[in-house]
């Protein structure tokens, strides 16, 4: 099954089935202010109908619940359903004293067990969440259970990660993007077989959201394109990423000698390699999401 790790931010072990969640605020902050533009054509895309109640499972920074609220209109709300309390404080406090804050309710819970009762709302939005769970399709079936008959469940998996470097950085061994993409997903692959309780599912998205019982599945890619000279977001979160790469062991040790170096170099700001000083840096990324209906 195909996933994609979009953030910089590895997952954390000792909470399984929220981990993207389980980085600091501020950091999923910028992760959430990075992906705003795609987001946004996501919300889009939904169409939602003015004064739908919507569940955001698994809001992280919230970012994009409030892109829901946003859409759904003074007369809808969102509920954003988090398994740490601390990003729910902060959340709270991001929307606190907006037109927002009426709209948008916060609540603790875990994915694998929903606290609202069968058929509670018209849309389900599940991001990048599901592939980090030990039984990815009882989280599918949850999801499923708490959306209305017609209604929607939407998960975010798949697509492809950022790409940013040029094939030819003028040092090191060409394509170091594409080793780096590899290696995530070693090391993803790694993590999910270290779970205890993992149970694989060689499946794609598209036969999961059918197995759960919704029906009319399909996928839908969007594009996020970026170029010098880059935002100050989007230089700190390429950045963070690539520092995650050069700092975090495991993942060094599923990457050449060689590429380690060459990410120390690109960045050292006093190298002449320093990558953030280049002008001919073309980022792209897709994000797809999968929907069902009830």
């Amino acid at each position: 099954m195909s996933h994609d790790i979009s953030s910089p931010h590895a997952p954390d072990q000792a909470d399984p089935h929220n981990h993207k969640h389980t980085s600091m605020p501020e950091s999923l902050k910028l992760s959430d202010r990075f992906f705003e533009p795609v987001d946004r054509q996501i919300v889009s895309w939904l169409n939602l109908a003015p004064g739908s109640r919507i569940l955001d499972a698994g809001c992280g920074g919230g970012g994009i619940t409030r892109r829901l609220a946003e859409a759904v209109g003074p007369s809808g709300q969102v509920v954003g359903l988090d398994a740490n309390p601390q990003l729910l404080e902060f959340d709270r406090a991001a929307v606190n004293g907006t037109d927002l804050a009426e709209r948008i309710k916060f609540q603790e819970g875990d994915v694998l067990s929903l606290p609202y009762e069968d058929g509670s709302f018209d849309l389900v939005w599940c991001s990048r969440v599901v592939h980090g769970l030990p039984d990815q399709l009882a989280g599918v079936r949850e999801l499923r259970r708490v959306v209305r008959p017609g209604g929607r469940v939407v998960i975010r998996e798949g697509g492809l990660s950022v790409q940013f470097l040029p094939f030819e950085l003028g040092i090191g061994e060409p394509g170091l993007d594409g080793r780096l993409h590899l290696a995530r997903q070693k090391w993803f692959a790694n993590w999910r077989a270290s779970l205890p309780t993992m149970i694989a599912y060689p499946f794609g998205w598209s036969h999961m959201l059918g197995e759960a019982g919704l029906s009319q599945v399909a996928p839908k890619s969007f594009l996020h394109e970026f170029t010098c000279p880059l935002e100050t977001y989007q230089k700190e979160y390429l950045e963070a990423g690539l520092r995650h790469e050069y700092k975090d062991k495991e993942g060094q040790n599923l990457l050449s000698a060689q590429d380690v170096e060459t990410l120390a170099q690109l960045l050292d700001s006093t190298s002449p390699h320093y990558v953030f000083d280049r002008d001919d840096l073309h980022g792209i990324l897709v994000e797809t999401v999968y929907v069902g209906y009830a």
